[in-house]
C-alpha cells in the first residue's frame, strides 16, 4: 500500500499545474497568491465602488443589490487575474487549475448536495440543543426568486474565485515543491488569516476555519478537480447566510434571507458574531467530514 503522500500525488488536480512553465519555491509560491489576491481585491473594490456610485447618482438600488453587486464585481476581478496569471504568465490553459473533469455539472451538482447537507446537519443540531431559533422572514414570491436568484449568483462566483486561488492554483504549485500533507497544510492556515480581521474572531473559529480549509482541500484532491468544491462552498455560504439568516464567517449583512436566525444559547455552539463557523457544532462536523475523506481515501487506496 502507499503511503498518503504517494497516493494523493496522483490526483489530476497535481497532474495538471506541472504545465507549468514558471517554477517557483515555497516563499515565492505564498508571495505571489497574496500579491494576486491582494491585487485583485484592491482593484475589485475600486471598480465596485465606482460602478456602486454611478448607480446611486440614479437611484437608491437598495442593500441587497449594493451587497449582491460589490461581491459579484470583486469577486469576479480576482478570479480574472489568476485566469490572466495562468495564461499569460505561466503559458499554460486556464481549465489546468483544476477544471477538467469528465462530469463538471454532476461534480458541482453533488458538492452543492454535500454542502447543504452539511449547514442543514449543524443548523439541525442548534435547533435541537435550543442555540438557535429561526424565524421565517416573509418575502413575496417573486421579489424573492428574482433577489435570492442574483444572490446566489454571487455567492456561485464568490465561492469560486476562493476555490480557484487557493484548492486551484495555491495547493498544486506548493505541491511541486512539497508534498500533498505540506500543501494542504499551508494552505489551511493561509485560509484562515484570510479571515482573521473578520468579526467575532476566536481561537475555536480559527480553528474551525483551518479544518474547513483541510476539508475542502481534501475533498479536491480526492476528486482531482475544483467543480465539486465550488458547488460545496457555494451552498455553504449560501445557505447559512440566505436560507437560515446567519452570518458567514463574521459577514452578517447578506442581503435577502428566507429565514431570520436569533442566537441564544452559549457562545461556544453559535459561534456568536462570527457565525455558527465558529462554533463547536461546526468543528464536530467538519471532524466528521475529513473523517469520511480519510476513510475513502484509505479504500480507494487499498483498491488500487
Amino acid at each position: 500500500m502507499r503511503n498518503s503522500n504517494q497516493y494523493l500525488k496522483e490526483s489530476d488536480l497535481f497532474r495538471q499545474a506541472s504545465t507549468s512553465r514558471v517554477k517557483y519555491n515555497i516563499p515565492l509560491t505564498i508571495i505571489a497568491y497574496f500579491l494576486l489576491w491582494l491585487i485583485g481585491l484592491g482593484l475589485g473594490r475600486l471598480l465596485a465602488s465606482a460602478v456602486l456610485t454611478i448607480l446611486g447618482s440614479i437611484g437608491d438600488i437598495g442593500e441587497t443589490a449594493a451587497v449582491t453587486l460589490k461581491r459579484f464585481i470583486v469577486c469576479l476581478t480576482q478570479i480574472a487575474f489568476f485566469f490572466s496569471w495562468v495564461k499569460f504568465v505561466e503559458k499554460r490553459q486556464v481549465r489546468s487549475i483544476g477544471f477538467q473533469a469528465r462530469r463538471p455539472l454532476k461534480s458541482y451538482t453533488f458538492g452543492f448536495l454535500a454542502g447543504l447537507s452539511a449547514i442543514t446537519a449543524i443548523i439541525l443540531i442548534l435547533l435541537l440543543t435550543g442555540a438557535i431559533k429561526l424565524n421565517y422572514y416573509p418575502i413575496e414570491y417573486g421579489y424573492m426568486v428574482l433577489h435570492l436568484g442574483a444572490i446566489a449568483l454571487s455567492w456561485m462566483v464568490q465561492s469560486a474565485s476562493e476555490e480557484i486561488a487557493i484548492r486551484g492554483w495555491l495547493i498544486p504549485s506548493l505541491e511541486k515543491k512539497s508534498s500533498p500533507i505540506m500543501a494542504i497544510s499551508i494552505t489551511s492556515v493561509i485560509f484562515g488569516i484570510l479571515h482573521l480581521f473578520s468579526s467575532g474572531v476566536t481561537v475555536l473559529s480559527f480553528t474551525n476555519l483551518i479544518l474547513s480549509g483541510i476539508f475542502f482541500a481534501g475533498y479536491a484532491i480526492l476528486n482531482g478537480n475544483i467543480w465539486g468544491v465550488c458547488g460545496l462552498h457555494f451552498a455553504w455560504n449560501f445557505a447559512l447566510a440566505n436560507i437560515y439568516g446567519l452570518p458567514v464567517s463574521g459577514f452578517a449583512v447578506n442581503g435577502e434571507k428566507i429565514f431570520k436566525a436569533q442566537q441564544t444559547g452559549p457562545r461556544l455552539l453559535t459561534g456568536g458574531d462570527f457565525g455558527p463557523e465558529g462554533g463547536l457544532v461546526t468543528t464536530i462536523i467538519l471532524l466528521a467530514g475529513i473523517a469520511v475523506l480519510v476513510l475513502k481515501w484509505k479504500k480507494t487506496n487499498l483498491d488500487s
